[in-house]
């Protein structure tokens, strides 16, 4: 009997910690990149999946094709000759926050955030660590964070127009 009763107790204690935890979720994240220092070649993805749980736990996906640019021509160079979107069709980050203690959820405020977790993009998954900002208003937090992506190490050859191209390009998340 003694044996049930703890038993029970453990289901309803997992239970409520799985109530207690908060998720939150968009499918209207944007990742907005920067491929040149004139400004020239940019791009923008407003269909990111992600999702913010009160735990730390921290993900987004999109799909390559999904980043617009102003010129057509830009656009099928950058999904057919350097992502090969139809081979590596998505982005994934799947992490957590690091130092979840500085952020409360259920108050309204700004606060700085800092992720860890792993990044696969063209068939590489790498660790990274990104600072961000995690913006409470009304209860529902938005998540921003800039960081840089080194093409070489997610092997993205764009060595046909090195001349015009940065090797690192910055990238923002919101």
């Amino acid at each position: 009997m003694k044996k049930v009763l703890s038993f029970v107790a453990l289901i309803i204690l997992l239970s409520t910690t799985a109530i207690a935890q908060k998720t939150f979720a968009t499918r209207n994240g944007k990742i907005t990149f920067i491929a040149v220092s004139d400004d020239d070649v940019k791009a923008a993805n407003n269909e990111v999946t992600s999702r913010l749980s009160d735990n730390g736990s921290l993900s987004f996906s999109c799909l390559i094709k999904g980043f617009r640019f102003a010129n057509a021509e830009m656009q099928d160079h950058f999904n057919t000759e350097y992502m090969q979107s139809t081979q590596f069709p998505r982005a994934d980050f799947k992490g957590a926050i690091t130092n979840l203690t500085a952020i409360n959820f259920a108050k309204d405020g700004i606060y700085k955030a800092i992720a860890k977790g792993n990044l696969t993009m063209h068939g590489v998954t790498k660790n990274i660590t990104v600072d961000g900002t995690i913006t409470i208003k009304a209860g529902k937090p938005t998540v921003t964070s800039k960081f840089t992506m080194i093409m070489k190490d997610f092997k993205i050859d764009a060595s046909s127009v090195t001349d015009k191209v940065n090797a690192e390009i910055n990238c923002v998340y919101q």
